[in-house]
């Protein structure tokens, strides 16, 4: 196992939205703990990554440690990130170890039956609501999150969340059957990248995006209950929008993976809040596999596509 991140000593989170580090230096944070002195959420964040870690050893694959990134998000109640200036006149102005960092994310990368195009990885996130763990395909050149399915992911908070116990059971299932999951998240790969997208599907496409944010942020409870999590926000539409406009210049149709890769550009931390990151991604996976089952109709059936 090889850090493919350097040590640091110092951060700048007031000119960089995003650090990034390896573990020695996570590990060198200041930690935060309860009352009676106990990691606040159960674990450390560096902790919840060498459990990871740990059961990768355990099925003896070939991993890296790929990058571990913490975000500030600027909230006044719950912050991602506080700096201690008691610590900082003992170890130095903006030092690591006067840090504490609640919104971190992680990628390992599984190097065993990588190919030209994809490899695998396992994404990690630790924030204020809980850990989340999610595996999948990852595009190699591009360096973009596959995120197949909600079956590929696990979290201790939210509607369906199991003890941090359970998850990385979970995590542990998932490796203990690595070939035959990455094998089948390939398939679903290929299948994307045989289904075609006509010109108009795209923008009836495009449509649904705009459709289910406009859904999910209505005060409306009748529609925003129809919709968890929405695959793109506005702003992330408009690039998006425009990223596939320019991949359509002097071609009438795209296959349904050159829409989905584009959407994975948006799911990195510097792109979409850390807590949002695995949700989007699989909300994105979810609505562009209900479209393409629905989209030879004569008339294309939003609402069989409008997902809760």
């Amino acid at each position: 196992m090889n850090g493919l991140m350097t040590r640091k000593e110092t951060f700048d989170f007031l000119t960089n939205k995003v650090e990034t580090m390896d573990l020695q230096t996570l590990k060198r944070t200041h930690m935060e703990d309860d009352y009676e002195g106990n990691p606040l959420r159960g674990l450390y964040h560096f902790q919840a990554i060498e459990n990871v870690l740990a059961i990768c050893g355990k099925y003896d694959l070939n991993y890296d440690v790929e990058e571990i990134f913490a975000a500030h998000n600027n909230s006044k109640h719950l912050p991602g990130v506080t700096v201690l200036k008691k610590e900082e006149m003992v170890h130095g102005e903006k030092s690591v170890s006067a840090h504490i960092l609640r919104r971190i994310f992680t990628t390992i990368r599984i190097n065993d039956y990588e190919t030209d195009e994809l490899t695998t990885t396992i994404v990690l996130t630790y924030h204020q609501d809980g850990i989340q763990a999610a595996i999948g395909p990852c595009v190699k050149a591009c360096h973009n999150q596959c995120i197949l399915s909600a079956e590929r992911t696990v979290s201790n908070y939210g509607k369906n969340k199991v003890s941090t116990e359970e998850l990385f059971n979970t995590v542990d299932q998932w490796l203990s059957r690595f070939e035959t999951q990455m094998t089948e998240d390939r398939e679903r790969i290929r299948r994307l990248k045989n289904t075609v997208i006509s010109r108009q599907e795209v923008y009836t496409y495009i449509g649904l995006l705009t459709a289910l944010r406009v859904a999910h942020d209505s005060p409306d409870e009748t529609l925003s209950g129809r919709v968890e999590n929405y695959p793109l926000n506005q702003s992330q539409i408009s690039a998006f929008t425009e990223d596939v406009l320019k991949k359509m210049k002097g071609r009438s149709s795209i296959s349904a993976w050159d829409l989905y890769n584009i959407a994975t550009e948006y799911y990195k931390p510097e792109k979409t809040p850390i807590p949002s990151l695995v949700y989007q991604n699989v909300a994105f996976a979810s609505t562009l596999d209900s479209f393409c089952q629905v989209k030879d109709n004569d008339v294309i059936d939003v609402e069989a596509v409008f997902v809760s």
